[in-house]
């Protein structure tokens, strides 16, 4: 009976959806190698002809097609509004999508829903089918047969989305906030102090030498060990006079441990409540198996635009140099990096949300998705 009812869910959602070249902007759905159906949002033109679709690969978490969030009584937004007004001039079709499990709610402050059986299979190797079925998809609609499709990736999406290029054909790759390493080698630079450190790197490591000394502390050009109310003799936990990762290793040793006592014992109440980013141990078990882009990346030849921000404290920017000197020793010339200083792992997104005024680094995405 399961089956049937899966079967006619993709029979029907096949029928429902409309070829993309004579369809408007609104909801699509498209079935999955597994009868699962992906639910997404297809933004067209204004006249309904787009030459290049920008398919948006998603970070880890529950994410919709929408991704709206609530910050206060007074200020909301919906995160892909911008991609779609932004790409939508340029004459591009852009199409973002729902997590498996995830569906779009009317609950702030995130606005999504979660069915957590569902969720279970939210990992890394269906994120990668889900992502070839709606490119395969899209590539047999009218309208879309000879366009350019490229896709945007972010965070988690930067490692599914080169393992996508391999298995469909894509024309080109956008990375943003890379990770160069895998899931679990970037999860432990982040809770071994690589992440604190740069944070206190940005605001005062003024010398750019990599730790922050006494002077450089006291000095607090910005304000923020004013603003907090910390001092030097604490930050320096193991006592040898500067500041550095080992002394955040030390202040995040009891979370640290506890998260990776719920990851080893597969705790799923844990993970989900209290990481701060809803995932299942199946998620956890899956990155353990998954390649590193230093892996995959060489065996692509599609051009890979990735820009990042060296105030990313959710991936290293040393991974993004790693990469290029990869690519130079092996003399391949498919890969362009832009390095924005100051910027963070969302390219400073939020700096539009409270201004209206595009980054930098983030308005660049709309220009290489036009270069590619």
């Amino acid at each position: 009976m399961l089956v049937l009812i899966i079967s006619l869910v993709v029979l029907l959602s096949s029928c429902t959806t409309t070829y993309l070249g004579e369809t408007e902007t609104g909801v699509v759905h498209i079935p999955s190698s597994d009868g699962y159906v992906i639910e997404g949002f297809l933004s067209m033109p204004e006249d309904g002809n787009a030459n290049t679709l920008v398919v948006y690969v998603n970070g880890s978490g529950p994410n919709t097609y929408d991704n709206k969030r609530k910050l206060d009584e007074e200020k909301q937004f919906t995160y892909f509004d911008l991609f779609r007004d932004e790409f939508k001039k340029r004459d591009i079709a852009f199409f973002s999508y729902n997590t498996r499990g995830v569906t779009v709610s009317v609950e702030p402050p995130y606005f999504t829903s979660v069915d957590d059986e569902v969720y279970r299979s939210y990992t890394p190797h269906r994120s990668v089918s889900d992502v070839v079925a709606i490119v395969d998809y899209m590539r047999a609609q009218k309208g879309f047969d000879e366009a350019k499709i490229i896709l945007l990736g972010w965070s988690e999406g930067t490692l599914i989305a080169p393992l996508v290029s391999l298995k469909t054909s894509v024309d080109g790759l956008i990375l943003c906030g890379f990770m160069y390493d895998d899931m679990m080698t970037i999860l432990d630079w982040q809770q071994t102090g690589g992440s604190s450190m740069v944070f206190y790197r940005n605001y005062f490591d003024y010398n750019k030498d990599g730790i922050v000394s006494p002077e450089e502390f006291a000095e607090d050009r910005k304000g923020i060990a004013a603003h907090f109310g910390i001092t030097y003799d604490y930050m320096d936990q193991d006592k040898n006079g500067i500041m550095d990762e080992d002394d955040f290793a030390i202040m995040l040793a009891p979370t640290r441990n506890e998260l990776y006592r719920a990851i080893e014992e597969r705790d799923r109440e844990y993970l989900k409540t209290k990481y701060g980013v809803y995932l299942t141990p199946e998620w956890f078990d899956a990155h353990k198996m998954m390649p590193t882009n230093k892996e995959v990346l060489p065996f692509i030849d599609t051009p890979i635009h990735i820009i990042h921000g060296t105030f990313d404290q959710n991936a290293r920017v040393e991974g993004v140099y790693a990469v290029k000197v990869l690519f130079e020793q092996l003399g391949k010339e498919n890969l362009t990096i832009s390095v924005y200083e100051g910027y963070n792992h969302d390219l400073n997104y939020m700096d539009y949300v409270f201004t209206g005024e595009i980054p930098e680094g983030l308005a660049e995405i709309f220009t290489a998705a036009e270069a590619l």
